[in-house]
């Protein structure tokens, strides 16, 4: 062990549209379509209360009235303290997550998880992610998952360093010039010092702003990194009929 602040706090990421589910997502909020009798949210809350997170933000915009509905009823049946911030308008996940900071400054005030909410997660999930970070001395941790080359072009790619640091998370890299066949799962435990990078960071040339800019920024400043590979998870199908 290293001696780290035990990772109590969580934010999810709640807001999005879901165009690529829709007509599912025009009157459901991607992270509270059902999977197999129970919204995709409660795989993620479930794993986080296994972790031991007792503290979780949801970033909420589409339909947020559901999100916050949601909150209130897994408040009521968990002993997590489930809150939500409302994201003006879908800028990105470092938006997302300065929205956060300016409504609950003192939330970042120790490590704490981000996460997308599309994903079905086993239990262990967060777990294995909280005691690896637990475990080495860098303030970063990345989940990892090994991609096979066709999808290497359009989603991350992850550069390391000496002794399996990261160096850089390269998103959608250009084919064939991918740093390495591992990528990054929109989940990481964060450090405090990563703030003010979240608050600098710019307009991508699609009009949001995105966490892995801060995160490099970050790393090119001094910061430390490592991450863990973990079997891709699942995300949400359209049912099949039959």
């Amino acid at each position: 062990m290293t001696g780290k602040t035990v990772v109590r706090r969580a934010v999810l990421l709640a807001a999005g549209r879901g165009k690529r589910l829709r007509p599912h997502t025009d009157n459901t909020p991607k992270p509270l379509l059902k999977h197999l009798g129970k919204p995709t949210l409660d795989y993620l809350m479930d794993s986080l209360q296994q972790a031991g997170i007792d503290d979780v933000v949801l970033v909420t915009h589409h339909l947020h009235e559901q999100v916050e509905e949601y909150a209130k009823r897994r408040a009521e049946v968990s002993e997590q303290l489930v809150r939500c911030v409302r994201q003006p308008a879908l800028k990105g996940t470092a938006n997302a997550m300065q929205c956060v900071i300016e409504a609950y400054p003192d939330f970042v005030q120790e490590p704490y998880i981000l996460s997308a909410t599309d994903y079905l997660v086993p239990e262990s999930f967060f777990s294995d992610l909280i005691q690896f970070h637990a475990n080495h001395t860098a303030e970063l941790t990345v989940s990892l998952k090994a991609l096979p080359e066709s999808e290497l072009a359009g989603r991350s790619s992850v550069r390391f360093g000496d002794n399996d640091t990261i160096e850089e998370i390269v998103e959608k890299p250009a084919p064939g010039t991918a740093p390495s066949s591992i990528g990054a799962n929109l989940t990481f435990v964060l450090p405090s010092s990563l703030a003010p990078f979240i608050a600098a960071v710019p307009l991508s040339p699609r009009g949001e702003t995105e966490i892995q800019y801060a995160i490099n920024e970050w790393l090119a400043k001094g910061g430390s990194a490592k991450g863990l590979i973990q079997s891709a998870p699942d995300e949400w199908q359209v049912p099949q009929k039959g």
